[in-house]
């Protein structure tokens, strides 16, 4: 789905209204929507107008057409297609007086990276490379493990078909963890994934003929005829040199986002390219990712195949603040004359209803929806304005990933694996708590050489009392920053902090400025530095009771309060559950004229 969002103004504008349509196009993006978002400024509505005219599934390259760049697909409504790529293949074999195929009995050009590469110029040539976070060290380690063994049962040098057989049976393996989504997923974003089209679009025709394609969110499957000259090594080299430097420019994160290395398969013949091809078709679809999240493209790709994409324009108040009569009305024009676009009027203010126009109404409240049902007899549906919590609360993405604020009740315990800190009675209480979540930072002391056994001691705990996925140790795997800890303070409804000694309790002191209300054991440096409100217990207290002391607190329940209003005001939430819904159901108009109800 493609949605245009538009405004009189866009962020970074500091105002309500852009702050909404920014993190609304963020959210939408993160649901796989394809969105660009245009003001009211002369260059911004030329854009937007060429962004109405684009029909079906825009070309990959963003490429000006006075750069020299060939662009393989034409659309039907643009004049004359692009042949399909098995007639393209036979156009080759016509003109060039040779097969496209993997000949074993001519020369083959071997290279190295990694793995061994064949070449044969003028061939097809099947070719996958991964972002270098796609597979953790852990499966990398394995995958190594099994080449070894498959290796010393298959002594070199290989024949063409061992080579064949050795891709066959770890290639698969391979793609199904790549599939599994594993790393950062960068390619899902379409504004990240342009950078990388744009690339292998740039020689198309005159390096390489591609002929199918898909970018998936960590991975990448070409198949394309490499032109005499060309040098395989060389030309990937290119790639992913040119389009690590445009993704780093749109995500802002510099760095090498690639794997060292690819994997490459001669096209053996007909049957074979034909199976390449079909695997190329269902990547996204075997990986279930929705549309938006991935880009496939295969040169002549018939319209059943490549259908048009939903287009969808979201207008925030231009349709009822007229600070520009003019485009206002022009708007509304369309809404008219466009049927096969989806047009959204998002009310947030009601200062001008003399036309309504032909869209899904939404208020931003019932307050609204009232005024705006004064001028129009058509339904109007309250979807009320997100909020980007995570980010108003400064939330560090590691802690934000954790989705606290779905869960029913967050302990915290900011401390390290010491026994007098008396871990095991938190987990106690936790046992007495079935919808809570139990948040330890510890990490081992590495001047207490007891930590290691006593942290098995609490997970062999956690196991009998049948808590393990309810307790999280943050300090297991890496140790939490100073921002990250805030960032827990923030989401927790108490802490809670049963140690059987402390020289000093800072914990309560930090907990008492963030307001989250502590339940801590009733020793003489907690009395010292602990607040009016804190509430203290006594170490041999029932686990039971202090459970039911924690649930019952005013405190408490105020920030599960707190963190319910978070999931409610969820963006991707409120729109996947109420807004794309809605355009889905909404059936395409004939464009017949409006009458409008009068006020």
């Amino acid at each position: 789905m493609r949605i245009a969002i538009l405004h009189y103004s866009k962020p970074p504008v500091i105002g309500g209204v852009e702050r909404v349509i920014g993190e609304q196009a963020s959210a939408l993006r993160q649901l796989g929507c394809e969105v660009s978002t245009f003001d009211r400024s002369a260059d911004a509505l030329v854009r937007f107008h060429d962004w109405l005219e684009e029909r079906g599934r825009p070309r990959p390259p963003s490429m000006k057409a006075d750069e020299g760049i060939r662009t393989p697909v034409v659309f039907a409504d643009e004049g004359v297609r692009a042949p399909s790529p098995f007639v393209r293949v036979r156009q080759w074999i016509e003109q060039d007086d040779h097969h496209p195929y993997f000949e074993p009995a001519k020369e083959i050009t071997r290279h190295r990276h990694v793995l061994p590469h064949w070449q044969q110029a003028g061939k097809l040539v099947f070719v996958t490379w991964r972002l270098a976070d796609s597979l953790p060290q852990d499966k990398l380690a394995e995958l190594r493990e099994q080449k070894r063994l498959w290796e010393m049962s298959h002594p070199k040098p290989w024949s063409a078909d061992e080579e064949f057989a050795f891709h066959d049976q770890f290639d698969e393996q391979i793609e199904r963890w790549l599939n599994a989504g594993m790393g950062s997923c960068v390619l899902q974003r379409p504004e990240v994934r342009q950078g990388l089209l744009d690339t292998l679009h740039h020689a198309d025709g005159k390096d390489y003929d591609l002929l199918s394609y898909v970018v998936m969110p960590n991975h990448v499957h070409l198949l394309f005829r490499l032109r005499a000259g060309a040098e395989l090594e060389k030309v990937i080299q290119a790639w992913k040199s040119i389009s690590s430097r445009r993704i780093g420019q749109t995500t802002g994160q510099k760095g090498e986002w690639w794997q060292e290395g690819y994997r490459d398969r001669l096209i053996r013949g007909p049957e074979h390219l034909e199976r390449v091809l079909n695997y190329i078709r269902r990547n996204a679809l075997e990986a279930k990712l929705r549309e938006g999240r991935f880009e496939w493209w295969e040169c002549g790709a018939d319209e059943g195949v490549r259908a048009p994409r939903q287009s969808v324009v979201i207008v925030h108040n231009v349709f009822t603040m007229p600070f520009d009569l003019a485009w206002t009305e022009e708007l509304i024009k369309l809404t008219e004359t466009r049927p096969d676009v989806r047009w959204i009027n998002w009310v947030h203010d009601v200062r001008w209803a003399e036309k309504v126009p032909q869209a899904i109404h939404i208020a931003v409240s019932e307050h609204r929806r009232s005024e705006f049902a004064k001028h129009t007899s058509e339904p109007i549906q309250v979807i009320p304005n997100g909020c980007d919590t995570k980010a108003v609360l400064g939330l560090e993405d590691r802690i934000a990933a954790l989705q606290l604020e779905k869960v029913g009740l967050v302990l915290l315990q900011p401390t390290r694996f010491v026994r007098r800190k008396n871990i095991e009675m938190g987990l106690r209480v936790l046992a007495e708590l079935p919808q809570a979540l139990y948040l330890v930072t510890a990490a081992p002391d590495p001047h207490q050489k007891d930590g290691v056994k006593y942290f098995r001691e609490l997970k062999k705990l956690a196991k009998e009392l049948g808590v393990s996925k309810r307790v999280l140790f943050l300090g297991e795997k890496a140790v939490l920053s100073d921002e990250e800890v805030r960032s827990l303070y923030q989401m927790a409804d108490a802490l809670f902090f049963p140690s059987f000694q402390e020289g000093y309790g800072l914990p309560l002191i930090e907990a008492a400025l963030h307001q989250v209300p502590v339940f801590c054991s009733d020793i003489p440096a907690h009395r010292e530095v602990a607040a009016s409100e804190t509430v203290f217990f006594k170490l041999a207290a029932s686990p039971k009771g202090l459970a039911r002391k924690i649930r019952a607190h005013a405190g408490v329940k105020a920030r599960q309060a707190r963190r319910a209003l978070m999931v409610r005001l969820d963006w991707e939430t409120l729109l996947r559950e109420k807004l794309l819904p809605l355009i889905g159901e909404m059936p395409l108009r004939s464009g017949r004229r409006h009458s409008r109800t009068a006020s």
